[in-house]
This record gives structure tokens, C-alpha cells and sequence, in this order.
């Protein structure tokens, strides 16, 4: 089976980047490949709990990321050091990503077939 890794990297809601990377994860997942999907730098934002993107117009991310596991993608991870980095808490992230350090990181690049980075 292919393997996917995507990188999401980007605030939600200041570009497409965020939700163009969630529209690829279940493009993917729906014709059979194995999403691994993996938030880090500004990317952590898309995970704060209690987002209200009814000002923007636009869906909310958070919700999107909470119903990956519907779609077979049950891989979401975040990388700690960048949690730290913007001095988040985990507990304001959303429990559907799990932390993961850059060496578990890189793992997951080594096995991967494909990387798509947002």
C-alpha cells in the first residue's frame, strides 16, 4: 500500500494551505492510500480547540481534523518541540493528534512513499 505523509505547516484560515491539505489527506484516503498526516510549526493552530471561523466564512478546521479517523486516517500527530516553540498547551490541542518528536518525525519521512508539505 502507498504510503502518504502529509506536512501541514500553515495558521488555519490565512491561506488555503490548511484546508488544501485536509482536501488532499481524504482525496487520498478515499482511493486506498495510507495518510499519515502530521502537524507542525503554525500548523499547530489548525488544533486549538474553540476556533470560530464564522467571521472568516469559511468551515471550521478543527472540526475537519476531528472526523479524520471517519475517513480511515487515524495517523495525526503534532511535533511537540514546535507545541513548545509557540508555547501551546497540549491540552488546548484537540485530542484527535497525538505528540510526536522530531525523531519519530523523521521515522515516519524515511517510510513514507510520498510527501506532500502545506
Amino acid at each position: 500500500m502507498t504510503k502518504l505523509l502529509i506536512i501541514s505547516t500553515q495558521a488555519p484560515y490565512v491561506t488555503s494551505a490548511a484546508q488544501d491539505a485536509l482536501e488532499a489527506a481524504l482525496a487520498a484516503s478515499n482511493v486506498g492510500v495510507e495518510v499519515t498526516f502530521v502537524f507542525a510549526q503554525q500548523g499547530l493552530y489548525q488544533l486549538l480547540d474553540g476556533q470560530d471561523s464564522t467571521c472568516v466564512q469559511r468551515k471550521s478546521i478543527a472540526k475537519q481534523i476531528n472526523v479524520l479517523p471517519l475517513y480511515d486516517i487515524d495517523a495525526v500527530y503534532y511535533i511537540a518541540e514546535d507545541m513548545i516553540d509557540l508555547a501551546l498547551s497540549s491540552q488546548a490541542l484537540t485530542s484527535t493528534a497525538e505528540s510526536i518528536d522530531t525523531n519519530k518525525f523523521n521515522q515516519l519521512c524515511a517510510v513514507s512513499n510520498a510527501i506532500l508539505r502545506f
